[in-house]
């Protein structure tokens, strides 16, 4: 903790709280002050050209918080008409005789809170408290209590040329509207030449795909004919004489196309004698002696692939018959957008303990995200805390509203057992300097200004469960994967909850960086945040006393979406 973090925390709480009520506004009583304050409350200010975010709980505790991490404590409690509140901490002896600011036991610690319109509003300063809980002004008096500021409209200007009035300026409220329906006119015009764009590409590969069926079919007939041919030249009764020599007739289609990678493949085989044998790619297929009927089932892969058929008569002869099948992948025609990742590994610590997968975890990830998923990879190993929040304030920088990140995370991970936060220690991490670790609050608020409509989290590392609320499972519908798409998401899926998670346990990842990996490289569509959740937590409860979760990432923005992984290749 350092000097400067606590003259600002100082003189920002003593301008804020302390010094009298502006005179706009209600001033709040005393239910109205319990209501709003003893159910939790968080909220941030600017001051001293720094952010700072208060967390006020119901146990009678509040904390600050500067984005670097540093943070001021106490308690309070409400008497009569007044909020009160004593700090307890920081406490540097060393500079109290320095800095009077730094000396908190001279400032006042009552003070009273007015209601502005739809802002709460402390100090003289007039600085407003961004509520991050909307309901929090629910708790106040009913919505007609509450006085807010209507604008008159203007009485006409009288003129003698009876000229038309200059127009008055748009409500802010009508300008957002507007510039959100100008954007939303763009987003449609967008998408509708993607459609036809993607409409002329489905129609040119149907067109190449009729013509190769056209000629398997052409080639099927070619063979139906000279076999006939073959039986028309043979003489009468040589057959029976010296042996048949006609191979077999197989009737099947010569072509097929699937989604699925489980296939049904049925058909006839007939001869002028008995069948023997029937096989599919050299395994043997039961079918009807009676009529050469059979019915196989084979698994295909993704593509273009053959499967041979093959069948043999009492006499010895044998014919063949090829089936290609074209296996598409079970991607629904939405727009996906572009997806792009920062993956974090982190192994090689200065003073503490050396891990023994994270490197090997996060390369992996990022060559299976770039290879079978297309992803624009940003890959750090052993980063410090500038090297992560460099890198988030790039992403920042770079995504748009169309755009999907993914953010992996293999490394040491700690919890403030005081406070209840959780962080990530970098590689240069001290154990008893928070200044160089990197806090989950941090993390959420560089989530809030990132404007990719999809995020998601995926943290390998001890005590990750702070970045989650509660494991939450959404029944599928046929549209689930077109409404995830639509709405804005922040997920994290974390290896384990308040627990310290394994280093090893899958040969050389981690027992979750497998699993994951794992999934990753079994999708051959499209594989929802929930459903890779299911998978993963299944086989590590099974392989390691850690139990992963996964849920919405508290105070990041989530609207009820989902991240999708799409498979490309």
């Amino acid at each position: 903790m350092t000097r400067l973090f606590g003259s600002a925390i100082a003189f920002f709480v003593s301008a804020l709280l302390a010094l009298p009520v502006a005179a706009e506004g209600r001033r709040l009583g005393n239910a109205e002050l319990k209501a709003l304050f003893s159910n939790g409350l968080e909220y941030s200010v600017d001051a001293l050209y720094t952010e700072f975010r208060f967390e006020f709980r119901a146990d009678g505790r509040w904390t600050a918080l500067q984005p670097t991490g540093q943070e001021a404590w106490g308690r309070w409690e409400i008497k009569g008409h007044e909020f009160c509140r004593t700090v307890d901490g920081p406490i540097d002896e060393p500079f109290k005789e320095q800095d009077p600011w730094y000396d908190f036991k001279l400032l006042p610690n009552c003070y009273t809170v007015t209601l502005d319109g739809n802002s709460v509003v402390t100090g003289e300063f007039g600085h407003e408290i961004r509520l991050f809980d909307s309901k929090a002004l629910a708790r106040l008096a009913p919505p007609q209590a509450v006085a807010v500021a209507v604008p008159q409209a203007q009485a006409p200007v009288s003129t003698r040329d009876n000229t038309v009035p200059p127009p008055q300026p748009k409500p802010a409220d009508t300008a957002a509207q507007d510039l959100a329906r100008q954007r939303l006119a763009l987003e449609r015009q967008k998408l509708a030449q993607e459609t036809m764009e993607s409409s002329r590409s489905l129609e040119a590969e149907k067109r190449e795909l009729e013509l190769l069926r056209i000629e398997l079919e052409r080639e099927r007939l070619q063979r139906e004919r000279e076999a006939l041919q073959r039986t028309r030249n043979l003489p009468s009764g040589m057959a029976a004489a010296s042996g048949d020599t006609i191979p077999p007739y197989i009737d099947a289609p010569t072509m097929l196309e699937t989604t699925v990678g489980d296939l049904v493949v049925s058909g006839f085989a007939r001869d002028n004698v008995r069948l023997t044998r029937i096989e599919l790619d050299g395994r043997d297929v039961v079918f009807n002696g009676r009529d050469g009927s059979f019915s196989v089932r084979a698994t295909v892969p993704v593509g273009q692939s053959q499967m041979r058929l093959a069948a043999f008569d009492s006499d010895g002869n044998k014919a063949e018959h090829v089936v290609t099948v074209i296996r598409s992948r079970d991607i629904p025609r939405i727009e996906y957008g572009n997806y792009h990742a920062l993956v974090i590994g982190i192994d090689d610590y200065e003073s503490l303990p050396k891990l023994q997968t994270a490197i090997a975890d996060a390369r992996e990830v990022a060559r299976t995200l770039e290879v079978n998923y297309g992803y624009d990879v940003h890959l750090l190993e052993n980063a410090s805390r500038a090297d992560i929040i460099d890198a988030l304030d790039d992403m920042r920088e770079r995504l748009g509203f169309d755009d999907n990140l993914l953010i992996y995370y293999a490394g040491h991970g700690w919890r403030d057992e005081q406070n209840g936060r959780g962080y990530w220690l970098p590689a240069g991490a001290q154990a008893d300097r928070r200044s160089r670790w990197f806090s989950n609050a941090s993390l959420t608020d560089a989530l809030q200004a990132i404007l990719a409509k999809h995020v998601m989290v995926v943290a390998d590392s001890c005590y990750s469960g702070t970045l989650t609320r509660a494991a939450k499972l959404t029944a599928r519908s046929p549209d689930y994967i077109s409404r995830m798409a639509e709405k804005r998401a922040r997920v994290v899926l974390s290896s384990g909850g308040l627990e310290p998670v394994a280093d090893s346990g899958g040969g050389k990842h981690s027992v979750f960086a497998k699993q994951f990996l794992q999934s990753l490289k079994e999708n051959e569509g499209v594989l929802d945040g929930t459903q890779l959740f299911e998978q993963v937590r299944h086989t590590v409860v099974l392989n390691a006393n850690q139990t992963p979760e996964y849920s919405d990432i508290r105070l990041a923005g989530h609207e009820g979406g989902d991240f999708l992984f799409v498979r490309k290749n």
